[in-house]
């Protein structure tokens, strides 16, 4: 453990800390002493959330020490000199809080006790609120306190029902507002054993007073083994806290906020991962409404008055249970929700197809002509939520929709007329929203998914085109304001990437006076960064909209990719712009083969968009990864996506990322050229972000951000792969994060990128030892093939010689190492021993295809197509200056290899039928095959296959095995021939 003083104030950290960490916590602790915000960058793998930890809980203990001092000060009648040193010393060390302070009005407070007459001084102390996008971000910040010097900390986790709620029932309920109005339900009925005196079982029990931090799993399991309700136990255990970890949306949303009791006055807010602030602001205070939420709105209030009938019929109104409204209150509501369904009909038909845009305050001027003003909000947000509580815990009806479409309003209402609560008057809210919202109405296709779930929503606009209404804030000034105007005592935002930090403060609209942009703790030679302009096949390198959809390009990615995946240990990450480009390019290289050689080099493993399979796949890579007998794994990711956002990719996880394209969004959406257009008006204005500019920054800020998975710690290495000839423009390398911009290097040809990769590689002296073997074989069937030698702990120089002399002939390297295997291409026996045995035994199915061991040991070279003539065998052989990497089959492989015939036979024609398929050319292929074992005609033989294989991208290798049916007299014949 580590002691140092940064402006004056003792921080325990668990090691020497770096320089760049030093910087961050002096930034971090000058803010909170000084009371102001701050925006800090720090890149991925420079310990940021360990410093901010550190830093910022140091200061509160600092603080807390001065605030002992002026009670025993306070409470002693007689000051001496001694207190007013320490006074002197403590508030130089958290900031003189009796100067200006605006967190003095709330430190002191003094209560007159009846039993002794003596005042006390009670002192707030200020908490801090950790925040991140992710539950699964906060459980790795909840880890690091627990490792740090810290972890005496009181701290405390907050959460949704959705993780912590143990109700079978509850826990059940088909989405977030159901369960809401469930559990309401069950507490106000008694009927949850988990809530029942759950304020007592806390109190009493060691398990929650004695431990200091608690995360979700920590309050599921103690709730189980106590009986007590983990949402609830979080919320009372937040009033002990000093550090409450909480998703940032529960600060930067008002109504989580206000749902989950979060208290901003006086604390210092901390949002991590504060990269996508900007839209999270603009989310929060943004609001969708479709014509099916009118619609279901108004059928849960008629079920909602047949309730309150068959009540009344049976029950007096005295009876606990009788709803707090009445049957006049639901005629009204439904009556208001009737007229604005009719108002918003009409607006629709009459808006344009092309053009449904409207200025920010439509949506009042609609809400006033229902007579729904902001005077009125109060009253009908009450009488909806009483309504909500009623309908969703009385019907017994498993159709009924819980409330779902009068939440969706209470929604609206309470985002619409949310700025009336700090004071501002009706005409001020309408005069903000004209200005810095727009709405966007238009007609839509029905959601089937959507009306099954809901079938209530097709009552009243059934015979109707249904219609939606967007309400876009394009100032994520308003998130911000409305969180520092709550008088926090600091805010700070920081993230890996924020940069450039310049255009994200203007959009903000918050002062920032203490700033960082943190340089990299990495050695140059740890990181190599690579713009690749074009693929082995001169391609040019392009995933523009205009460009994405060409198979020349997506078939040059592919096997750039392919080379990479022969050069790069380990794990490999493969970012696309979006899902639908990730899907088209997979399945194209499905069709045309490539995606068979890229299996056969790594498994590969794809993003999936649902919650569970995801987590299954990425479960599946990282034990693919760890696995000793696996070559590595390549994930193919999307920018923007769950593997870009907050997971650990460090060391063997992920050696190199590669960026497709700029994840520009798309330009075509309308809310995208609304928010484009808007800057571009208050550009005008003031001297702040203009349209092109934010558009460029959304797409350089993805890119960072999937960047930031390759290097994770100090001692980590790995390649930055840029594949697309964009990158080569200074302004778009300006926006990427500041480390980068300096180890950035162009190639305007493949050859020079993938020599200067494997030099980056096998340049490295040293790696982390590792049980899994430097070179792997793979498997068939049972039997398993080492391609290379397969010593342990083995260097990267080694873990690299399985690729192929760089600049060398595919059939070059082929003939000078099958020379002793003629033997065994040759030779005969009973038994299956050649592809005309396997075909006249091999069923017509197709079975999984997995790639021959020839076809691996041929794919890991790379092919160079220069036009100089290429050196002779025996000169490459014999010029020391000519750099290469040489692969020599063992005879282990040879002799195994002469066992394992029929099964390389077999893996090559289910390798040749999933290509073809059943088609004219597979039966071709079959015919000329058969013909040459009768002939026995090599110049027919490679003749024909030349033909069938022209247009297939991987052609070299399947001529290559096939090359084997010829004895080695004509061999060479053949493949001269064929090529």
């Amino acid at each position: 453990m580590d002691h140092c003083v940064i402006n004056g104030v003792q921080v325990l950290f668990p090691f020497q800390p770096y320089s760049v960490q030093e910087e961050y916590m002096k930034k971090v602790i000058e803010c909170l002493q000084k009371g102001v915000n701050a925006i800090l960058e720090s890149p991925t793998g420079t310990g940021k959330t360990l410093s901010l930890l550190c830093s910022s809980l140091a200061w509160l203990e600092s603080y807390k020490a001065q605030q002992q001092l002026s009670i025993i000060q306070n409470s002693n009648n007689s000051n001496t000199g001694i207190f007013d040193d320490l006074k002197s010393v403590l508030n130089g060390l958290v900031g003189n809080w009796d100067s200006g302070s605006n967190f003095l009005s709330m430190e002191r407070k003094y209560k007159t006790s009846d039993k002794n007459k003596r005042s006390h001084l009670v002192v707030m102390v200020p908490r801090i609120i950790y925040s991140s996008r992710t539950h699964s971000q906060l459980s790795q910040a909840v880890q690091e306190l627990k490792r740090s010097n810290y972890k005496h900390v009181k701290s405390i986790v907050l959460g949704s029902r959705n993780q912590l709620c143990l109700h079978p029932e509850v826990s059940k309920a088909p989405n977030p507002t159901a369960k809401v109005y469930m559990c309401r339900s069950k507490i106000m009925s008694k009927t949850c054993p988990f809530y029942l005196n759950y304020e007592e079982k806390i109190a009493s029990k060691s398990d929650y007073q004695d431990s200091s931090v608690l995360d979700i799993e920590d309050l599921m399991s103690l709730g189980k083994k106590c009986i007590v309700c983990p949402y609830y136990a979080s919320r009372n255990l937040k009033s002990r806290a000093d550090i409450i970890f909480t998703p940032y949306n529960y600060i930067i949303d008002p109504k989580s906020r206000r749902a989950h009791g979060i208290e901003l006055q006086g604390n210092v807010v901390i949002i991590d991962e504060a990269h996508n602030i900007e839209g999270a602001c603009e989310e929060s205070m943004s609001f969708q409404l479709r014509s099916y939420d009118v619609a279901l709105a108004i059928t849960e209030i008629t079920q909602t008055m047949e309730m309150i009938k068959d009540f009344d019929e049976k029950f007096s109104s005295s009876d606990t249970g009788a709803p707090d409204f009445t049957i006049t209150d639901l005629s009204i509501l439904k009556v208001m929700f009737c007229e604005l369904e009719e108002v918003l009909d009409k607006e629709v038909s009459e808006t344009s197809v092309k053009d449904g845009s409207k200025p920010g305050d439509y949506m009042t001027e609609i809400l006033s002509k229902v007579e729904l003003t902001a005077n009125k909000k109060d009253v009908v947000l009450d009488l909806l939520d009483k309504v909500i509580l009623y309908h969703s815990s009385k019907s017994d009806n498993p159709w009924a929709s819980k409330g779902n479409g009068l939440q969706k309003f209470s929604d609206l209402l309470s985002v619409l007329f949310s700025r009336t609560n700090k004071g501002q008057s009706e005409l001020d809210v309408k005069k903000e929203f004209a200005t810095k919202y727009k709405i966007f109405l238009q007609y839509e296709i029905a959601n089937k998914s959507q009306n099954a779930s809901d079938p209530w929503a097709m009552s009243s606009s059934k015979k109707k085109k249904s219609w939606k209404l967007d309400c876009w804030c394009f100032s994520p000034e308003l998130g911000m304001r409305d969180i520092v105007d709550h008088g926090v005592h600091s805010l700070i935002l920081t993230s890996g990437t924020l940069s450039p930090l310049g255009p994200l403060i203007s959009e903000l609209g918050v002062s920032f006076p203490v700033q960082l942009e943190n340089p990299h703790i990495i050695k140059d030679n740890q990181v190599f960064v690579g713009v690749v302009t074009c693929g082995p096949d001169n391609t040019p390198l392009n995933s523009s909209f205009q460009n994405r959809s060409n198979e020349k390009y997506i078939a040059s990615l592919g096997r750039t990719i392919c080379n990479f995946c022969r050069m790069i240990p380990d794990g490999l990450l493969v970012f696309f712009p979006s899902y639908s480009v990730m899907k088209s390019n997979v399945q194209w290289w499905e069709e045309s083969g490539i995606w068979h050689s890229l299996s056969g080099l790594k498994p590969m493993f794809t993003e999936p968009q649902g919650r569970d399979a995801f987590q299954e796949c990425i479960e599946k890579y990282y034990s693919t990864i760890q696995d000793p007998n696996s070559k590595g794994a390549t994930l193919l990711a999307v920018c923007r996506g769950k593997v870009s956002e907050g997971l650990d990719f460090a060391d063997e996880n992920a050696r190199a990322v590669v960026i497709t394209g700029l994840p520009f969004p798309p330009f075509l959406d309308p809310r995208v050229k609304m928010k484009m257009d808007y800057l571009n008006t208050i550009s005008k204005e003031k001297k702040s972000l203009c349209g092109n500019d934010w558009y460029m920054l959304q797409a350089s800020r993805a890119v960072n951000q999937a960047i930031g998975r390759v290097i994770r710690h100090k001692e980590d290495f790995g390649a930055i792969l840029l594949c697309d000839n964009r990158f080569k423009d200074k302004r778009i390398q300006s926006h990427l994060s500041k480390w980068i911009q300096g180890r950035i290097h162009v190639f305007d040809s493949f050859g020079p990128a993938l020599k200067n990769l494997t030099s980056f590689f096998k340049g490295l002296d040293q790696l982390p030892k590792r049980s899994k073997p430097a070179m792997q074989g793979f498997q068939i069937g049972s039997s398993t093939y080492n391609t290379l030698s397969t010593q342990g702990n083995s260097p990267i120089p080694e873990r690299n010689d399985r690729s192929m002399e760089l600049s060398g002939d595919i059939f070059d390297s082929y003939k000078q190492n099958v020379k002793d295997s003629s033997e065994a291409s040759t030779s005969k026996s009973n038994k299956l021993n050649s592809i005309f045995d396997v075909m006249e035994s091999q069923s017509s199915s197709v079975q999984t295809y997995q790639p021959s061991p020839l076809a691996r040991y041929s794919t890991s070279c790379y092919v160079n197509k220069d036009d100089d003539p290429k050196p002779s065998i025996s000169d490459r052989s014999n010029n020391p200056k000519r750099r290469k990497i040489n692969i020599a089959l063992k005879q282990p492989f040879q002799e195994e290899l002469k066992d394992t015939r029929p099964e390389m036979w077999k893996s090559y024609l289910l390798e040749i039928k999933t290509l073809f398929g059943v088609t004219e050319k597979y039966k071709n292929f079959c015919t000329t095959i058969k013909e040459f074992k009768t002939s026995k005609n090599v110049e027919n033989f490679a003749l024909s296959l030349k033909t069938l294989f022209a247009t297939v991208p991987d052609k070299s290798r399947l001529l290559q095995t096939a090359s084997l049916l010829v004895g080695p007299p004509d061999r060479d014949k053949f493949i001269a021939l064929s090529t």
